[in-house]
């Protein structure tokens, strides 16, 4: 292994995960936001993480165009986190295309997102885009 890898790995594991959190309603409902919020601070601190974002919004989730999910994109861009902390994988988008391929660019910018939940891992979300591509007759290259 050479050494730059070596350090990146070292360094990686020797700090504090960084996390982000991001709450989504559809409907009007401050409680409801303020409840996710909660629940996934506490998750952060008793696992240890150093919250470094918070986003929270109100929308549907059946676009992926939303003012909330583009301030994650652009920390995720930004390297500001390790991982997303989400109650369920619904709260990022209901669009069963469109958010396994969101959840599939953040784990190629480093980001895991981690649903409270355990209803999504990165292994579940390129079996399921390995299908999608094999439906559209294409093949799926995960080094993109």
């Amino acid at each position: 292994m050479d050494k730059l890898r070596y350090v990146t790995i070292h360094m990686r594991f020797a700090r504090e995960l960084r996390a982000w959190i991001y709450c989504r309603v559809a409907a009007p409902d401050a409680f409801a936001l303020k409840a996710q919020q909660e629940e996934l601070m506490a998750f952060a601190e008793k696992n240890h993480y150093r919250v470094v974002g918070c986003t929270s919004e109100q929308g549907a989730g059946t676009t992926m165009e939303r003012p909330g999910l583009a301030e994650v994109t652009n920390a995720a861009l930004r390297g500001e986190m390790d991982i997303l902390l989400v109650v369920n994988v619904s709260r990022l988008g209901r669009n069963i295309w469109k958010t396994p391929e969101y959840v599939d660019w953040l784990d190629k910018h480093n980001v895991e997102v981690v649903c409270l939940d355990g209803g999504l891992s990165i292994q579940e979300v390129r079996r399921f885009l390995q299908t999608k591509q094999a439906m559209q007759g294409g093949a799926f290259d995960d080094t993109i």
